[in-house]
């Protein structure tokens, strides 16, 4: 009788984890696969409609209201996975944007960034997903939930892209969005 022969592959990352975990404890196999997916969540309440809000968050191709844009280029006629835009920064950079969600009827909005400029953002891969929800008073409560990893994607990285100051830049971009968006929206 004829046995199969079976053929495993193992990556390196895969092995030196495994090694680790036997030497140092699971904890280790963890730290060999390096940067963790972080993520922020900021809430603002908007005194306004959601209607009025999603008016202005929805309008993909015209986010000039977010600080520090001089103008928006965008394609795509806000079609999920083919809408892009780019941001042209007041400072001459340029931020480019993949529109990957738009929800009217749950009033969502999801956006992730491509191509990663670690010096004006210390952190890679962000994705965004702005919702709305009706509040108090005929206002809107706003959410803008993140996702991304730490500018420096292996293990020990340098101190000005570690995950603390992705998280700490993270967070204070998405309140100047939510300042602005605010700002916008009730006319001030």
């Amino acid at each position: 009788m004829r046995q199969a022969s079976v053929t495993i592959a193992v990556t390196r990352r895969q092995l030196l984890g495994a090694v680790a975990a036997l030497i140092f404890g699971p904890g280790a196999a963890l730290a060999a696969h390096g940067a963790s997916p972080l993520k922020v969540v900021e809430m603002t309440i908007v005194d306004a409609p959601p209607g009025k809000v999603w008016a202005v968050v929805a309008d993909f191709a015209h986010a000039d209201w977010l600080p520090g844009v001089a103008r928006v280029e965008a394609s795509g006629d806000d079609v999920p996975d083919q809408a892009r835009r780019r941001l042209i920064m007041a400072d001459g950079g340029v931020i480019e944007e993949l529109l990957t969600k738009r929800d009217a009827e749950r009033r969502m909005l999801g956006v992730h960034r491509e191509g990663d400029d670690v010096k004006r953002l210390p952190a890679t891969n962000y994705t965004a997903l702005i919702t709305l929800r009706p509040a108090e008073d005929g206002k809107t409560q706003v959410e803008w939930k993140a996702r991304f990893y730490r500018g420096y994607p292996n293990n020990d990285p340098p101190p000005e892209l570690n995950d603390d100051v992705a998280i700490a830049a993270v967070t204070a971009m998405q309140r100047a969005f939510l300042a602005a968006l605010k700002a916008k929206v009730e006319g001030r």
